[in-house]
């Protein structure tokens, strides 16, 4: 049976990164939660999640290995001053990450290595540092402003930060750098779900529950989602849990909520503890984000292009609660150039000369293909991989066409043309 197919140009160029030389830096997510510890300190987790994908690997004898040097550092900064003569370093850690893999031509998209850190340090107002110092180039730096709440000594109800990760399970193994209170715990840094990882799973704790109701001996806890974070935030049906607690000083939160039906977008994982009369006496929210182009039409991703101009980005990168190394984008040092590249000529005349494969008509392919290139000062597109692919070659086939008929007009930054990274999408569908 024969089928009409079509393939779609989505208008508009996704400003990915503005140096060349940025390429070289590993992909690094951090991501960071504390926790009550005593009645002087609180502890601190810092998430790291290297991109396995993004490391240059040395071949020996039987593996494939890597290193990546990290130095962190937690800075004290006074309320009245936040120059830098006023901050002071409370904790620093150099670290050499070493990674090993059997063949890195297995390696796929989305592929990570995991890294915690914990710390004690006294409640306040600090700023976290991360540099990776790269050979012969500037280091890639980072960093972003952390608040640790006063949870020992709080006679009120309270929650800890809320810990997204990809996957939560039973343990014993104390000696695993994940194990926390009979569970592993393997954090998710970039608070990124969708396709391959649906489930987003969830840990906090809860303080000091006997606050709601007094005379008893529970207490009820409510979690769920909502797309947006206003005065009353609307539960997502499906994805609402209401519970009654047996009240105790610390009780630890820990469950899932599958995010296989939501589109692409922002959303928010909402914990409240409720007293008698169902009002809430303490809140929490976290942010995290869906990426779904399977559930998503032409539409939708329109508007996802549309919320992704290149102010909103930097906004809302720094909005997040991570830091996010992406090629030297972090959030303190992220360029946006005075003019982001342009394609030249009818972007119809470009999607003529894709071609939807037949093997992949035959195999009812069909969905959104991204590829990421950098567009460097001649406006000459280089160095294209697939971020976003759907098999059947289509991948392989944008690539081309861009690589062989794309031409652009270069960044501008500062009156000059600067090279930059930049994804083009494009959609087949079968009708």
């Amino acid at each position: 049976m024969n089928r009409a197919c079509y393939v779609t140009f989505l208008l508009g160029l996704l400003l990915l990164a503005t140096s060349s030389i940025a390429q070289q830096a590993p992909q690094i997510d951090i991501d960071y939660a504390s926790f009550a510890y005593d009645e002087q300190e609180s502890l601190v987790e810092l998430y790291m999640a290297i991109e396995a994908g993004s490391l240059a690997y040395e071949e020996g004898d039987s593996l494939y290995t890597s290193s990546i040097p990290l130095e962190l550092s937690l800075l004290s900064s006074s309320d009245t001053d936040l120059d830098a003569s006023a901050e002071r370093v409370v904790w620093e850690q150099e670290m050499d990450l070493q990674f090993a893999v059997m063949d890195p031509s297995v390696i796929t998209e989305g592929q990570v290595f995991l890294r915690q850190v914990r710390l004690t340090v006294v409640p306040g107002e600090y700023k976290l540092q991360i540099v990776m110092p790269l050979s012969g180039q500037d280091p890639v730096q980072a960093s972003r402003d952390v608040i640790i709440p006063e949870y020992g000594q709080q006679e009120s109800c309270a929650i800890s930060d809320i810990t997204l990760a990809s996957r939560i399970t039973h343990s014993e193994n104390r000696d695993d750098p994940f194990y926390k209170n009979g569970l592993r715990i393997r954090p998710n840094a970039s608070q990124l779900y969708g396709e391959g990882a649906a489930n987003l799973f969830y840990y906090a704790e809860a303080y000091n529950t006997a606050c709601t109701v007094p005379d008893t001996d529970e207490y009820t806890m409510l979690i769920y989602v909502s797309e947006e974070s206003r005065s009353r935030p609307v539960p997502i049906t499906g994805l609402q849990k209401r519970s009654k607690r047996t009240v105790r000083q610390t009780d630890v939160l820990v469950g899932s909520f599958n995010l296989s039906a939501l589109g692409s977008g922002v959303y928010f994982l909402h914990m409240e503890i409720l007293d008698e009369a169902n009002e809430s006496k303490f809140g929490l929210t976290r942010k995290f984000f869906v990426s779904s182009p399977a559930m998503d039409s032409v539409r939708a991703y329109s508007e996802f292009l549309a919320m992704n101009n290149y102010a909103a980005m930097a906004e809302d990168i720094a909005e997040r609660g991570l830091i996010r190394i992406r090629h030297v984008e972090d959030i303190t040092t992220f360029v946006i150039p005075d003019e982001p590249p342009q394609l030249i000529g009818d972007p119809s005349k470009l999607l003529r000369e894709v071609s939807y494969l037949a093997s992949a008509r035959r195999a009812y392919v069909e969905g959104l293909v991204i590829v990421q290139f950098t567009v460097d000062e001649e406006g000459n597109p280089r160095d294209a991989v697939i971020l976003r692919g759907i098999g059947g070659g289509l991948g392989e086939e944008v690539m081309r066409v861009i690589t062989e008929h794309a031409k652009f007009r270069p960044a501008i930054s500062q009156g000059k043309a600067v090279p930059a990274r930049v994804a083009m999408p494009m959609l087949f569908k079968l009708r």
